[in-house]
């Protein structure tokens, strides 16, 4: 047996875990006579399945068991229906939607019913809730529109136990059967009994010849009149797969004896909510409950006594009445023929026409608990007296876990890092944009405005509608179906229409919607997003690539070629790679602007699967030779960045982040998630983004050497009595899988029993993601998700998805004051409307919020992936750290031995620096001293004003006495040596700010550094007398200041007037780029030693403006040298900057008018607000001259209001 092929797959006894969809696959291995095909199309949540396939493809091609993609889901029941020509068995897997595809293959299929020796199982994957999935999934009434029965499994063992159960019950029936399973139980799983795997003897390996004389083509080719006929057998069919579910005892019974008042009816995963309801309240096994393996058809033989017998039933079901509807079927056929009462149904209404069981989204435990007690209080139940101290002890809880209402950021999803449909969305933004512009279409193609309309498609680009990207998405019909909803509304307007469409959505169903539009002669643009993969459902192949799922090599197909044959080359193509930004807009502005159907293929490799590559490339020289030669990085300048957040507003990439500095917030590059792929380095006209190359000799110098991990103490093992919960909460991306992974496989080596649910988000970079863990004690039942405030421990890698766990706005509330402990990450990830400048997060009040719904105590919290990024170099440890600070906390009730397995079966790749991390947090717990250091200034304190004074005194000797000397003037003595003597610049700049801070001494002192820090700036700019200018109009400023009012005029002006004096010319820019505080700052974040042998060299694309015209050059670094001493051409260059030079000419007058006017009261705020307008003044070239515009009207219209506003004051006082 290969080597190649997961050991858990071939286990046939003993426990595992497993998730809901290994499950599947584990079934199908399980099946009696092994299943012969297996197929489908990926969608959430069972996409995953296929991951399993292409992971067991080694097993698969050994027993000759067929596991293909179909190109949809239609195609993969065709499949299906073709098998049952033989004794063969087939298990269909999609999502709910794809149910909707398929109907037309499934409703002949099944109404023809299998191989009488075959089977069919049609998995349905539903999302209850309605985060996955584009409209509300409830299954099961299409399945009974098809006559298709529902198999609905209840636990992670059912999973794996009614694969086998389907195929039994579609022999049994002549039907196919559907399986239903929701994202709870495919996303998540847990431990379970393994049996024996079978493999089909008849299998690709040993094929046979089908003897088509003895197919049964009367009941197998279904065309009138054969169709009635068999449509008239329906009902003796279900009543053979009512014989079967009798004989496995499928619909169990639950049965109290000599209880007789209430009966609960429920299926699926509702069941695991009711039990744990009952067992919270204190009325486990007080109650019957009858649970349905299958809900559809159900046995009247079965329900009519349970209804002659009870007197009220109620149906726990997620969703809309579908139990319900056919239990009260059943009741009105009963009443008819039956003499006495029979039991009042309940379920979607309460008594009293109050409202029950939601229609609406999913349930959990908590929703039952809430619901199942008002319940048994109207129909007067003696139970509700009973249990009412657990009752009121559960309220209270729900009560409590109810009164955190807080109003939180969202976080929407959007492309990864590196993701290619980032570059055609951020170029179709400015096309979008310039196309609305009747000058710039005159000026360009000759032609008026047009709206351009963009029509919605499925797949990763669906993420167009959030922002940034909302202008390309103005509709959505679902899955290849933009053309056509086009092809609606295009004879009636006259606007260029553009539909984004996926490779793999091409093969679903975008070649007929080709055809379609050629048909309808509209005016569409189609752009083929060509990723070569699957990427929305996890990175499934695709028919252009020349290896199948099972790494089988197939023909490729081009996109070209097929859109050729179909439209007989009606439909002209083009391909071009979107990352040529300036080629690829050329292309889209003509292929728009032509007339009929046209066809743009966009090829560029997933972002995912490309960086994968690399980083396998990394690992394997690490492997090789201890260390990477070469890395190259993305880079941005914090000096040269102006904050105008058009990088982030044309690309919306998780990469960016924002940072604080000593001139306020700046766009940074985040080096965990950022891939290099220079998307926003290709925003035009600015020069703050560079490539960074680090070459090493060596290994390099690591990082946190200093801290001794081999002395930690042990923690004494606190193994659970009882059931024992934990949440993980963070960011796509930031390895709460792994880390439930990890807890998942240390609690099953623990001895528990282990139960998960993961919640991946909609986006792998960016989106909310969570994970719940359960650990049960031998002999305790437990259900697979957390209820409100039962969380014993929650995790937050992030703190503003830790406080959406728990706000009482949401629907977890998983923490509770009394019960859970919390360890949360304090460094929040930026959402993407931060980083758009459109909110914020305050941690200190996610903090506060946390604390309140945590232990007295057992509360923790700390900057982990500061730590981390300091350590290792990336947070991508966080995950593995902050399972060290739960664990030595005391907070895991699990062994040392243990978590360490955990790690060694979850991450292979990277054991001993994912060990490290972990006892990095265990460390942090035990000798949080250690540590200070490494947090950074945020946490060791603010940086002095003396040492600032220092620093940049330093910075200006080393033009006369060289780094080495210069540097240790910033140190007061070192080893006994005297400091060295400042130069004569040095001095003036310590002069000029000691004086004028001694004139402006009421100012704050973090006022002070500011002041400081621009002294010295505008020497580095402009030299001594242009510096003076500067403080010359600071010091006035601050005598017609007013202590009153904090000196919030001073303030401002230190900041904006330096901002406006500090013109990032070509020169400045050269200047900012090649300082050695930038060089030294740059060593210290990619840990560079020149001592080692390391370097670090530039690469940027500079976009220099010469006499009003911007030109994009390639620059070597050295050329920045010679470019930074050319600033005298400032003096020669005519009308240099002149805009710019005007605009600090105006607010100068501003200034100096706070000086001669010395406002008060209210005049004081309004003059304020004026000298505060260039704060929006930010960017470069043609971004920042309108800013510039609208800050001075603005300036000049609250002066003239204020003017008026003392004029009027003076009549009415005159």
């Amino acid at each position: 047996m290969s080597k190649k092929i997961p050991s858990r797959f071939l286990r046939e006894s003993g426990t595992e875990a497993f998730n809901g969809n290994e499950l599947l696959f584990k079934g199908a291995l399980e099946t009696e006579g092994g299943v012969h095909l297996m197929t489908g199309y990926p969608g959430s949540p069972v996409a995953t399945f296929f991951d399993v396939l292409a992971d067991c493809s080694d097993l698969l091609k050994e027993r000759g068991i067929e596991a293909r993609l179909a190109n949809n889901e239609a195609l993969a029941v065709a499949a299906a229906n073709g098998l049952q020509m033989g004794p063969l068995r087939a298990l269909v897997v999609f999502k709910s939607v794809g149910l909707h595809v398929a109907s037309d293959a499934l409703a002949l299929g099944n109404l023809a019913g299998p191989h009488p020796e075959g089977g069919t199982v049609i998995v349905v994957g539903d999302d209850p809730w309605s985060e996955s999935t584009q409209v509300p999934a409830d299954s099961r009434f299409l399945a009974r529109h098809l006559f298709l029965p529902v198999l609905e499994p209840s636990t992670p063992q059912e999973i794996k136990d009614f694969v086998n159960v389907g195929f039994q019950l579609s022999r049994a029936a002549d039907l196919y059967v559907g399986y239903l399973i929701t994202t709870t139980l495919a996303d998540g799983g847990g431990s379970v009994v393994c049996r024996p795997n079978h493999y089909p003897l008849t299998n690709t390996n040993h094929p046979y010849e089908l003897q088509t004389y003895n197919l049964d083509l009367a009941n197998k080719v279904l065309l009138p009149p054969r169709t009635g006929r068999r449509e008239l057998e329906l009902p003796e069919r279900f009543e053979r797969l009512h014989r079967e579910v009798d004989r496995l005892g499928l619909n169990r019974l639950h049965d109290v004896s000599g209880v007789d008042e209430l009966l609960i009816i429920t299926s699926g995963l509702a069941y695991q909510y009711v039990r744990q309801a009952l067992s919270d309240i204190g009325l486990d096994k007080r109650i019957p409950i009858l649970k349905l393996a299958v809900t559809y058809p159900l046995n009247r033989r079965r329900i009519e006594p349970l209804l002659a017998r009870f007197k009220h039933i109620l149906v726990v079901e997620e969703r809309r009445s579908f139990i319900e509807d056919q239990v009260a079927e059943i009741a009105i056929r009963f009443s008819q023929s039956r003499q006495g009462p029979i039991a009042s149904l309940w379920g979607k209404q309460f008594p009293k026409e109050s409202s029950g069981f939601p229609s609406a989204l999913g349930l959990n435990a908590s929703i039952v608990v809430d619901r199942l007690p008002r319940f048994l209080r109207a129909i007067d139940s003696p139970l509700a007296r009973v249990a009412a101290k657990d009752i009121d002890s559960e309220l209270s809880i729900i009560s409590r876990t109810s009164r955190l209402e807080e109003d939180l950021s969202a976080r929407t999803p959007t492309f990864c890092p590196g993701c290619p449909h980032r570059d055609s969305a951020s170029v179709l933004l400015q096309i979008k944009r310039q196309f609305a512009d009747e000058a710039y279409m005159r000026r360009r193609h000759g032609c008026g405005a047009i709206d351009l309309v963009f029509h919605g498609d499925t797949g990763c680009y669906t993420m167009l509608m959030f922002e940034p990207n909302t202008p390309l998405m103005h509709n959505y019909s679902g899955m290849g179906l933009g053309g056509g909803t086009g092809s609606g509304i295009d004879p009636f307007i006259t606007n260029k229409q553009v539909v984004f469409m996926g490779d793999s959505t091409f093969f679903h169903s975008g070649i007929t919607a080709i055809s379609n539009s050629i048909t309808g002669r509209q005016d569409i643009t189609y752009i083929i997003l060509a990723n070569d993969t699957t990427a929305m459902t996890g990175h499934q192949p695709l028919p252009t690539l020349s290896q199948d799922l099972l790494d089988r090599p197939i023909p490729a197909q081009e996109i070209e070629n097929i859109v050729a044959a179909v439209t007989g080359r009606a439909c002209p193509v083009t391909r071009v790679n979107p990352e040529d930004r300036k080629a690829y807009r050329r292309t889209l502005e003509q292929t728009i602007l032509a007339d009929g159907v046209k066809v743009l293929i966009a090829d560029k490799e997933c972002g995912i699967t490309f960086h994968r590559k690399r980083m396998r490339a990394e690992r394997a020289e690490q492997s090789k030779i201890g260390f990477v030669r070469r890395q190259v990085q993305m880079n941005v300048t914090p000096e040269v960045c102006e904050y105008c957040l058009e990088c982030t507003n044309n690309t919306g990439c998780p990469g960016l982040t924002v940072v604080s500095t000593d001139y306020g917030p700046k766009i940074q590059t985040d080096l965990s998630w950022c891939v290099n792929d220079g998307a926003c380095a290709r925003v035009d006209a600015c020069p703050s983004f560079e490539e960074v190359i680090i070459t090493r000799r060596r290994p390099p110098t690591p990082r946190g050497h200093k801290i001794m991990l081999e002395d930690i103490p042990d923690v004494p093992v606190r193994r659970s009595e009882r059931v024992w919960r934990a949440w993980l909460a963070g960011v796509g991306g930031m390895g709460i899988g792994t880390a439930a992974s990890i807890l998942v496989v240390a609690g099953q080596h623990e001895g528990y029993s282990v139960q998960f649910s993961d919640k991946k988000g909609l986006a792998i970079r960016n989106g909310s993601v969570y994970s719940q863990i359960i650990f049960s004690p031998t002999g305790q039942s437990a259900g697979m998700t957390l209820g409100y405030g039962k969380a014993d421990l929650l995790i937050g890698l992030d703190p503003l998805e830790a406080v959406r766990a728990v706000n009482a706005k949401e629907k977890f509330r998983v923490a509770d004051p009394e019960r859970t402990a919390t360890v949360v990450n304090t460094d929040a990830s930026p959402t993407i409307r931060m980083l758009l400048g459109q909110d914020s997060i305050n941690v200190e009040r996610l903090e506060a919020a946390l604390r309140q719904v945590s232990r007295p105590g057992m509360y923790l919290s700390a900057r982990i992936t500061s730590l981390c990024e300091r350590i290792f170099g990336t947070k991508l440890y966080a995950n593995i750290t902050m399972l060290g600070v739960a664990y030595q906390r005391g907070l895991i009730p699990v062994s040392l031995e243990s978590l360490k397995e955990g790690i060694r079966q979850t991450i292979r790749a990277d054991f001993k620096k994912n060990l490290r991390a972990f006892d990095v947090g265990r460390k942090l717990v035990s000798r949080p001293d250690l540590f200070a250091d490494l947090f950074g200034e945020q946490q060791a304190g603010p940086r002095t004003l003396a040492r600032t004074v220092r620093e940049k005194a330093a910075y200006l000797n080393m033009r006369r006495l060289g780094k080495r000397r210069a540097l240790r003037g910033d140190r007061p003595g070192v080893g006994g040596r005297r400091r060295l003597p400042d130069t004569k610049l040095a001095r003036a700049y310590k002069h000029m700010v000691f004086t004028t801070l001694r004139a402006c001494r009421e100012l704050d002192r973090e006022s002070m550094s500011d002041l400081a820090i621009r002294i010295y700036d505008l020497i580095e700019w402009g030299g001594l007398r242009y510096a003076r200018r500067y403080v010359e109009r600071i010091r006035r400023t601050f005598l017609a200041d007013s202590e009153t009012h904090g000196f919030a005029a001073t303030r401002a002006v230190i900041w904006n007037l330096a901002k406006l004096m500090l013109i990032k010319d070509e020169f400045c820019v050269a200047h900012l780029l090649t300082r050695f505080e930038k060089l030294r700052r740059d060593r210290q974040r990619y840990n560079v030693n020149p001592a080692n042998g390391d370097r670090i060299r530039y690469r940027r694309t500079f976009h220099p403006r010469f006499f009003g015209r911007q030109v994009d050059i390639r620059t070597p670094h050295w050329t920045l040298y010679v470019l930074r001493n050319l600033r005298f051409l400032r003096r020669v260059i005519p009308r240099w900057r002149h805009e710019e030079r005007l605009f600090l000419a105006w607010y100068e007058r501003l200034v100096d008018g706070l000086a001669h006017i010395q406002p008060a009261g209210d005049d004081y705020g309004v003059y304020l607000e004026a000298l505060r307008t260039v704060e929006s003044v930010t960017g470069y070239a043609e971004i920042r001259r309108p800013k510039m515009e609208a800050a001075r009207s603005k300036a000049e219209q609250l002066l003239a209001d204020l003017r008026h506003a003392q004029q009027r004051r003076l009549t009415s006082a005159g």
